[in-house]
């Protein structure tokens, strides 16, 4: 690395939710991983989730030696019980970004992600149906398409028959950390906000409630973990 760069490297005590190594790090352990995510989803998607398994850094190879692989910062299966005794999968997958070069290319990321994660859930002979339904949620740092919102929500649809359900089980969330909420929003967006503002700015004024106290507990303590340090100045090499 340069030292130009090496200049401009955060602090890690200044590090944010949003950046790259420490969310990193928050995921990589399984039991708070766990928890930050279980945060994370709830307040996205405005429910408890219990039953949940987090794979920090999944890499998904690409489908020949010449594609492109992925690696997914935070990796979820949550098992449901469905109707028929059975359960039901649903994969998640969390992406926090800062980097405003990728604004333009996220549609066609998130499409990348979805279509190779979906390569290596189905195993041969499987039908289509079996395939799970899929969340892929991106926290950013940069407003993604102009609009100044928090949330942006990307579905398939018939163009031509749009009140005609057509469900491909693919939801594509976008969130902005400094995004706007209406005047009229439900708690629920308030309590997405609030997380959201700390993800961007993690500092401990921004925990304003007790489930975001927690997670600046964690983040605290993750960062003050001698390993932790050691990785980061190696990541300087």
């Amino acid at each position: 690395m340069s030292e130009e760069k090496k200049l401009n490297k955060k602090p890690l005590e200044e590090m944010d939710v949003i950046d790259n190594f420490l969310f990193t790090e928050l995921v990589s352990s399984d039991k708070d991983g766990e928890e930050v995510c279980g945060l994370i989803l709830s307040r996205v998607l405005k429910r408890r989730f219990s039953n949940i398994r987090l794979v920090g850094q999944r890499t998904f190879p690409g489908v020949s030696e010449d594609t492109h692989g992925i690696r997914l910062d935070a990796y979820v299966t949550e098992e449901t019980e469905n109707e028929g005794g059975g359960t039901d999968l649903t994969i998640y997958d969390v992406e926090p970004d800062r980097k405003v070069a990728h604004r333009e290319s996220l549609p066609k990321r998130s499409r990348y992600y979805g279509g190779l994660i979906d390569v290596h859930l189905l195993e041969s002979g499987s039908k289509y149906g079996s395939l799970p339904e899929m969340v892929l949620i991106f926290i950013l740092s940069y407003d993604p398409f102009g609009a100044g919102s928090m949330r942006y929500e990307a579905r398939s649809g018939l163009v031509t028959h749009p009140e005609i359900e057509y469900n491909d089980g693919v939801r594509r969330i976008y969130l902005y950390t400094d995004g706007k909420i209406s005047d009229d929003a439900d708690e629920g967006e308030q309590r997405l906000q609030e997380l959201l503002k700390y993800i961007g700015q993690s500092i401990s004024e921004n925990a304003v409630d007790e489930e975001l106290e927690r997670l600046d507990e964690i983040v605290r303590k993750t960062k003050a973990k001698k390993e932790v340090g050691v990785r980061y100045m190696k990541s300087w090499e």
